[in-house]
């Protein structure tokens, strides 16, 4: 189970970094952009960047959420219940969230398939390259979820508070 806990630790830390560096280039874009206007100026390719770098870091955030058990849980009427129940709802949870990420990925391949093949321009890529972050954002949301439940199960996780309170 340590070597879950530490990979687990690393890739959460890996797929930060990603994020981080993917909204520094997501800010610097559009200020850029902002301040260019009134000279009537333009970056070629920014606006696919932009995209791009969103659409990245948005689906990489939903796997590090169930990492970081930062993911939407309203708790009022789980609060209540029995460690026990409490800790088999997590765990249900975890499940069919896995499940509907490993369902994403599946359809993904069709969804690829089609318009994957188009050009993105300006760049002169296939577009299935910027596609495939989806299912594999999906795939590690499958992992982590597969990890929370593993190290749940041995007891190597912490089962006091199963989702993070709100501020």
């Amino acid at each position: 189970m340590d070597r879950l806990i530490a990979i687990n630790r690393v890739l959460t830390a890996l797929l930060e970094s990603i994020m981080v560096v993917l909204f520094a280039v997501f800010l610097i874009i559009v200020c850029a952009k902002v301040l260019m206007r009134p000279f009537d100026a333009a970056i070629y390719g920014v606006d696919e960047l932009v995209k791009m770098s969103f659409l990245t870091t948005s689906a990489l955030g939903g796997a590090v959420a169930i990492s970081r058990r930062e993911h939407i849980a309203i708790t009022v009427f789980i609060d209540q219940m029995p460690h026990t129940i409490k800790v088999s709802l997590y765990i249900l949870g975890l499940a069919l969230v896995g499940a509907m990420n490993g369902l994403l990925v599946y359809l993904s391949f069709d969804w690829i398939a089609g318009p994957g093949k188009n050009i993105w321009q300006p760049f002169g890529m296939p577009q299935s390259y910027v596609f495939v972050i989806v299912p594999l954002a999906c795939s590690l949301a499958v992992l982590f979820c597969a990890i929370k439940i593993a190290l749940t199960l041995s007891g190597d996780e912490n089962t006091d508070i199963l989702w993070m309170p709100e501020d």
